[in-house]
């Protein structure tokens, strides 16, 4: 939640009265020159000043085509009638402006952006949103992390807004319904905390930041059990794959999927056409519902691998019938390497004389024999509970179907509580766990995350775990906040048969340190 002291020091602060300005518009104000203002402050925090140019560009081109189309909204229309009908009526083409000063489409020009296209739409959604939030200031607001959407996710985490179900990646439009539920979110806060338009995007973009953790602990990756291969340009070569820092890190478009520990082979391409090194996934995929390429990751521990060219790969008897390989790595970005394939590359690579020893291996858990895990029951009853016993608690010392009052709701929690104490329907609690059958998906995980967040909110819980059929992740407060891409503990079930591993994870969870 938002400490209000600590809001009103900032506000009352030259930094704070300097971000408020910056999304506050005037008549007179020059549209290219606020617009310069906003990205000179929300840079540092996720807008990459080489995309300044582009961003730009794109806003300017939304701007004439929704006044040429007269899109704006129409008397009596609701906020959600009015979006609507703009993302399912906006076309993007050349536009022209007459002598006073009107924009005009010219007759037979041909859209760039077709109506109906929601995925390239959503693509720029990070323009149009500035655009809604300068003529409808309070119910829209600007989402303009376009490259850094888990920089937003964490803005409302560290300000205790709910972020909405993220829509599946298939659903074009749903990417574009999604930023209207964010607007509403967010004009929520503001209501809550009696904040104007441009005080609640001061908030997000710059006051969050501020309160954001800058002392995150170094975690121990957890094995890796997938490999992704993604793809680098000759400038990204250049300037950072070739002779990668130690400890350096990057973002990378990847597969919305990837899980954090997972094995990451870079390709660069033209005029290299190479594999040319090996990462680590150091963060889980986050889905980018406003870029056109789905998912991000930051990527570490890079080791520089000899040169597999395309031609070597197209000359390999195993290489040669790969898909990814026959398209000369067309679209690379995001495309699963299978077991076999990274075992090929290390026989490549053993032959040039590379020591593989020290990349990264696949992790392959397999659960004893007896353990067929089905469904969430499963999970459950086959998986948490055996563990919660070794951990030294007995079914008494859990709440499988607590009630809790979420304003004049009631809402109840069905799955793990810990030792609740307090009134009925008023109670805290020291540790919730959340178990889900299949976190696979980006998609899965963020929900999990956010369901899991908002009990332990509303239990005045410290620390909170999500689990499913392949792992239990178990994530900290600290500073009133959970950094949902940087848990505590991360690890596969079978990892736990390790003494080790079982008392890092008892350490955090265990009976003693809970009931202690």
């Amino acid at each position: 939640m938002m400490n209000k002291n600590i809001w009103n020091l900032y506000k009352d602060s030259e930094r704070g009265q300097k971000a408020i300005a910056a999304f506050i518009f005037d008549v007179d104000d020059l549209l290219l020159e606020k617009v310069n203002t906003i990205f000179d402050l929300v840079e540092p925090r996720g807008l990459d000043t080489e995309n300044k140019d582009y961003f730009l560009e794109n806003f300017f081109v939304i701007f004439e085509n929704i006044l040429a189309d007269s899109l704006l909204s129409e008397e009596k229309e609701t906020l959600e009638d009015f979006y609507n009908r703009l993302i399912d009526t906006l076309e993007l083409s050349e536009v022209c402006e007459d002598d006073a000063g009107e924009f005009y489409k010219p007759e037979n020009s041909k859209p760039f952006v077709k109506r109906g296209d929601y995925k390239a739409i959503a693509s720029l959604v990070p323009e149009l949103s500035l655009f809604l939030y300068i003529y409808y200031p309070g119910q829209f607001y600007p989402i303009i992390f376009p490259e850094r959407f888990d920089y937003l996710i964490s803005s409302f985490d560290v300000l205790g807004i709910n972020l909405p179900p993220i829509p599946v990646s298939t659903n074009k439009r749903g990417r574009l319904i999604f930023y209207l539920e964010l607007c509403r979110q967010l004009a929520e806060f503001a209501g809550n905390y009696a904040l104007s338009p441009a005080e609640t995007c001061a908030c997000l973009y710059d006051f969050a930041g501020m309160l954001e953790s800058a002392d995150t602990p170094h975690r121990d990756l957890p094995e890796p059990t997938n490999i992704w291969l993604t793809g680098g340009s000759k400038e990204d070569y250049d300037t950072f794959l070739k002779t990668p820092r130690k400890d350096a890190t990057s973002v990378w478009t990847c597969n919305e999927n990837t899980r954090r520990g997972d094995i990451i082979v870079m390709y660069v391409r033209s005029p290299h056409s190479c594999i040319q090194s090996v990462w680590r996934a150091a963060t889980d995929g986050v889905f980018t519902p406003f870029n056109y390429y789905n998912g991000r990751t930051t990527v570490v521990d890079g080791t520089v691998v000899p040169k597999i060219t395309l031609q070597e790969l197209r000359q390999h008897e195993f290489f040669r019938d790969l898909p990814i390989v026959r398209k000369n790595f067309q679209g690379v970005n995001g495309v699963k390497l299978s077991a076999e394939a990274y075992s090929e590359l290390q026989k490549i690579l053993s032959l040039k004389g590379f020591d593989i020893s020290i990349l990264p291996q696949l992790y392959q858990p397999e659960l004893a024999a007896d353990v067929i895990v089905k469904n969430e029951n499963d999970v459950e009853e086959k998986l948490l509970i055996p563990l919660l016993h070794k951990l030294g608690y007995s079914s008494g010392d859990w709440t499988r179907q607590l009630s809790q009052k979420a304003g004049r709701k009631e809402k109840a929690i069905p799955d793990f509580v810990f030792f609740p104490t307090g009134e009925r329907h008023f109670q805290n609690a020291p540790l919730v766990i959340e178990a889900k059958y299949n976190m696979d998906s980006n998609a899965e995980r963020t929900n999990a995350f956010n369901q899991a967040l908002s009990y332990a909110r509303m239990l005045k819980s410290p620390i909170f775990a999500i689990c499913d059929r392949e792992r239990i992740i178990v994530y900290c407060e600290k500073n009133n906040q959970f950094d949902r891409f940087n848990p505590a503990f991360e690890k596969h079930w079978p990892s736990l048969n390790s003494a080790e591993t079982f008392n890092e994870l008892r350490q955090l969870i265990g009976h003693d340190q809970i009931n202690g």
